[in-house]
């Protein structure tokens, strides 16, 4: 902070606990406290201050005849402060500020629908960019729901869709991840304080680095990117130390390996098998019968975008496995080829989530074709889809890793199933 700026800040604040402020002034200055801890602890030491004055004043009931203006700053600060009732006024407003100031961390960057549960449990279905959020639970609620949440130290995590966590900093950060995807890039942490976050199966103890981490109810995988992150596994208690361009997985089963392995080289192709159940999918599971396949159903689903109306949904969505720890990569001559039905001809929406290779949300990308009948193949290149669903939107970059596939109908009920998805390589067409 500059001298002239502490000067300004120091003013303003003096203005503020006496109530001069102007709606405007207040409204920049309690921004100002939320995100600046440096700002709130002036104001503590003004209040205190202020406090001093009050007790003098009181005790010792001598009428003021004149004020200078002194050069050093708190001699400067001390003045609007000799009246008790500025006093009461500033215990408020510190009471107000103190709340603000016990944030843990706030919402970077928010996309979809967002939910946050706060202390108290308090609910917030709409969460906005910007809050600043005491320790709760926070749910990444839509397919394209994705929040990046930024500590008070610069250290950030992100949630994708379909995810949940209660995080909670009380000097030493914790975060409970009940399910999905958490990517994460840490600041150096207080010596014996590292973030632990617990999952179903495991405990991670991470000092300072970048990963990435996927739970479940029976599994924990970790990807390293930068530094080495310490995984427990419940089960039994085995620990390893997990570097840089490596990965582990721990599980439910105390016969399974546990041990950290070189990254593999990413996969380019890729077919779901909806044959083996319904595991790692959103929709209604049909088995194979009367010479159809096995297939999902698209379900109905209640979407409530930001400052807009409510609209439905019928979906589906396709998990990519991670199978023998590989991920998926999409190339820009990746296609996507997709076999389904409905029963009354619309167009499909068909959404892409997808990863940095190396760990961290990339974004949502979309395409709306039509399809020719309403038993249906449809072969999409990759480079067809587009962010926010605009086809003036950013294209999808080379090299990301794919992680899910959402189909959907907007509005209406079509009758939508979907037999197959599959990622193909151009040069394996």
């Amino acid at each position: 902070m500059s001298m002239t700026d502490d000067a300004q800040l120091c003013e303003m604040l003096t203005r503020y606990v006496a109530g001069d402020c102007s709606t405007e002034e207040v409204q920049e200055l309690s921004s100002r406290l939320e995100r600046d801890a440096a700002a709130c602890e002036l104001l503590a030491e003004i209040l205190m201050q202020g406090a001093a004055v009050r007790e003098f004043a009181q005790a010792n009931p001598v009428p003021v005849r004149e004020v200078h203006r002194a050069p050093q700053r708190w001699q400067a600060l001390l003045w609007p402060m000799a009246a008790a009732a500025a006093v009461v006024f500033a215990a408020v407003i510190w009471m107000q500020s103190g709340r603000d100031a016990a944030w843990v961390m706030r919402a970077a960057e928010v996309s979809g629908s967002v939910r946050w549960t706060g202390q108290g449990g308090s609910i917030v279905d709409s969460l906005a960019k910007d809050a600043a959020l005491s320790g709760g639970t926070v749910e990444t609620v839509s397919d394209d729901a994705a929040v990046t949440l930024a500590f008070r130290d610069g250290s950030l995590i992100t949630l994708m869709a379909h995810s949940a966590a209660t995080i909670s900093d009380d000097g030493q950060k914790q975060v409970h991840l009940r399910e999905g995807n958490l990517s994460a890039d840490v600041r150096p942490q207080r010596s014996g304080r590292p973030m632990l976050i617990h999952t179903a199966t495991a405990v991670l103890e991470v000092v300072g680095t970048r990963f990435d981490v996927e739970s479940g109810t029976a599994t924990t995988r970790l990807n390293v990117d930068e530094g080495t992150v310490r995984m427990t596994r419940l089960v039994d208690g085995s620990t390893v130390d997990v570097p840089a361009e490596h990965q582990v997985v721990a599980s439910l089963s105390r016969a399974e390996k546990f041990g950290a392995v070189q990254r593999l080289t990413p996969t380019l192709n890729w077919r779901s098998d909806l044959s083996q159940g319904a595991k790692g999918t959103d929709g209604e599971w049909l088995p194979a019968e009367a010479g159809l396949p096995a297939r999902l159903k698209a379900l109905p689903k209640l979407v409530t975008p930001a400052k807009r109306e409510p609209v439905t949904l019928h979906h589906v969505s396709v998990e990519v496995p991670w199978e023998f720890l590989q991920t998926l990569q999409l190339k820009s001559d990746s296609r996507l080829r997709l076999r389904g039905r409905m029963t009354t001809l619309t167009s499909v929406e068909i959404m892409l989530n997808t990863k940095r290779l190396r760990g961290g949300f990339a974004g949502n990308y979309f395409a709306r074709p039509t399809p020719a009948s309403l038993d249906w193949q449809l072969d999409l290149p990759i480079t067809e889809f587009r962010k926010w669903q605009s086809e003036a939107g950013e294209p999808l970059p080379d090299g990301l890793q794919l992680r899910r596939v959402v189909i959907y109908t907007i509005g209406s009920d079509a009758g939508l199933e979907i037999e197959q998805v599959e990622v193909v390589n151009g040069s394996t067409r």
